[in-house]
């Protein structure tokens, strides 16, 4: 049972190195993918559900890294310019709040860890952002920058990557 288990497990090492079955595996999930995203750009947890920004932002990592790995097909490229946009009204819509509560005292910290992963997201990218989406990414760094001692070492790596680009 032992030499089975053994043969078993040498077959499935060799699957993680064929170069089309993987090619094939990558095609499929990008298909899948496209199809689970939303018309406004967004993913959410579940078919027939609202879009989410957690779950945007998930897949949007997932996808950026990818493309810097084995590159950029098409349909990622598309799927990303659509999320790009969802998620940049958000963080947009985040800031418009930021700024009205300032203006009634209160006084700005950086919102939140999704935030932090759009940051990091955009830097990983590295696309040219729309005026208002930039314009709310130049609120957000300097809040991130006070933030850094409160921060994990986790959110302290994303930082980093962040300031570097």
């Amino acid at each position: 049972m032992d030499a089975d288990r053994e043969t078993e497990q040498k077959e499935r090492l060799v699957d993680f190195f064929d170069d089309n079955l993987m090619q094939e595996r990558i095609s499929s999930a990008i298909n899948k993918m496209n199809a689970l995203q939303r018309s406004d750009g967004s993913w959410s947890w579940w078919p027939g559900m609202p879009g989410s920004f957690y779950m945007t932002v998930e897949v949007s990592e997932m996808l950026v890294r990818q493309n810097t790995l084995i590159g950029t097909s098409e349909k990622t490229k598309d799927m990303l310019s659509k999320a790009f946009k969802f998620m940049g009204r958000e963080i947009i819509d985040m800031v418009k709040e930021m700024k009205k509560a300032e203006k009634k005292g209160i006084k700005p910290s950086f919102p939140s860890f999704k935030a932090l992963q759009w940051l990091y997201i955009c830097a990983l990218d590295g696309r040219t952002l729309p005026a208002s989406v930039q314009s709310a990414n130049d609120y957000l760094i300097p809040l991130l920058m006070k933030e850094i001692k409160a921060q994990s070492i986790y959110e302290k790596a994303m930082t980093a990557v962040i300031w570097s680009k």
